[in-house]
C-alpha cells in the first residue's frame, strides 16, 4: 500500500506526462481524466483507489458511439515502475493511433 502523498506524486506524473504528450487533461488530486483521441472516445479515467493504489479504467461505448461509461479498472498501479509502464502504454497507444490515421490519409 502507498502512502497518500506517493499516490498524489504518481497522479502528478501521470499528469506531466498526459499534458507533455498534447492530451486532453481534466481533474485533480485525487483524479485524472485523460483524454488521447476524443473523437474516437479513447480515454483513461485514474483515480486513487481506497485500497492505496492507483487504477485506470477505459473509457467504454456501444458500437454506435452510445451509452459511454468508465469501465472496471483495467490497469493497477502499485508501484513506480507500474506507473512508468502505464505512462507507455498512453504513449505507445497514441503513437500508433497517429501511425494508423496517416495511413488511412495516403
Amino acid at each position: 500500500m502507498a502512502s497518500a502523498a506517493k499516490l498524489k506524486s504518481w497522479l502528478r506524473f501521470i499528469q506531466q506526462v498526459g499534458v507533455e504528450q498534447g492530451f486532453e487533461i481534466e481533474g485533480g488530486e485525487s483524479m485524472v481524466r485523460i483524454v488521447i483521441e476524443a473523437h474516437h472516445g479513447v480515454a483513461y479515467r485514474v483515480q486513487i483507489n481506497s485500497a492505496g493504489y492507483l487504477q485506470a479504467q477505459q473509457w467504454e461505448c456501444d458500437s454506435k458511439g452510445k451509452k459511454g461509461r468508465y469501465g472496471r479498472a483495467v490497469f493497477s498501479m502499485r508501484s513506480n515502475s507500474d506507473v512508468a509502464q502505464f505512462c507507455s502504454v498512453l504513449i505507445a497507444s497514441s503513437a500508433l493511433r497517429a501511425r494508423r490515421r496517416e495511413d488511412d490519409d495516403a
